[in-house]
């Protein structure tokens, strides 16, 4: 029999037996949890495919939604185009037809005047008084039709003439307006401030002609009774634009009606002073050819100030 181990030895042994075990146990636990972790990889791997997989059918969807909303767009560019298109057309047939009708009803309309005239001069002492107020309104009433249709005419030109736009001096055309109405304002005593500087502007110079014209034809027409007209004519730098100003002492337009002022055949007087209701539609019309726009500031009793803008030559 072999010698006993001591009691040294059998320490030794108990703790490599217990350092076995912890290991056993280790390795045991360590198992578990990688089972435990692959099973969470995979199940999470499971979910992530599945979210790849959904956002991928929603890229999907996206995309063809994106390009039914391209063809969409596309088709309402093109039917806007064709629509606009269609109007334009519209327009400058109407516009021809006016100028075309304007153009001819004014020889019959010069015939009727002038029979009128003749009827009054010829048979005038043999008419009774009743007779000859006849004749006076028919002069009257052609007269009227006659300056209807001019303007119409004019409308129509500004409508539909080629414009091109250049640097155009501002004093140049106001001192050439002034001048083609200086008998009415010498009429109605009336004074007129134009003392203002004037910057070149870019425009089409008949066309600015026709504007300004209009505007103080309106101005020393709609005046306060008994009341000499005061009007200022100015600019005004805004940045990249030129603000010319009309402003006079006039009546006064109630701000109910500043957005009706520019449109055709509007007359907001009825029927006080003379006019066709078409000089303001003409101002409009012309600005907008040139790029600009126009306005109005009033308030009755306080005269009227009218405006445009168009861009300052550089």
């Amino acid at each position: 029999m072999g010698a006993k181990p001591t009691t040294s030895q059998l320490i030794q042994t108990a703790k490599f037996r217990t350092r076995m075990l912890a290991m056993n146990e280790a390795l045991m636990l360590g198992s578990v949890r990688q089972h435990e972790l692959t099973e969470a990889a995979d199940s999470s791997n499971v979910l992530l495919q599945a979210e790849i997989s959904k956002r991928a059918d929603v890229e999907v969807g996206l995309r063809g939604e994106r390009a039914q909303l391209s063809d969409r767009a596309t088709q309402l560019e093109e039917l806007v185009r064709e629509r606009t298109a269609e109007l334009t057309a519209t327009n400058k047939q109407l516009e021809a037809f006016v100028y075309s009708i304007a153009h001819d009803l004014r020889a019959p309309l010069r015939a009727m005047q002038g029979l009128a005239t003749m009827l009054a001069e010829e048979a005038g002492p043999t008419l009774s008084a009743t007779t000859m107020g006849y004749a006076e309104s028919i002069q009257k009433s052609a007269q009227f039709m006659d300056a209807m249709l001019i303007d119409l005419l004019s409308f129509s030109r500004i409508s539909q003439q080629h414009i091109e736009w250049t640097a155009v001096n501002l004093q140049t055309v106001v001192e050439s307006v002034l001048s083609r109405l200086q008998k009415d304002i010498q009429e109605k005593n009336a004074l007129v401030d134009t003392s203002a500087a004037w910057p070149v502007i870019m425009a089409h110079e008949a066309t600015l002609g026709q504007v300004l014209f209009n505007l103080l034809s309106n101005a020393l027409k709609f005046t306060t009774p008994h009341v000499p007209p005061r009007v200022r004519l100015r600019a005004e730098k805004r940045e990249e634009w030129i603000r010319i100003w009309v402003e006079d002492n006039g009546p006064g337009i109630a701000a109910d009606y500043h957005g009706q002022i520019f449109q055709l055949f509007t007359r907001l007087d009825g029927g006080k002073f003379e006019g066709t209701g078409i000089g303001l539609a003409i101002v409009q019309k012309g600005v907008e050819r040139m790029g600009g726009q126009v306005g109005v500031q009033s308030i009755p009793g306080q005269g009227s100030r009218l405006w445009f803008e168009l861009r300052g030559s550089r």
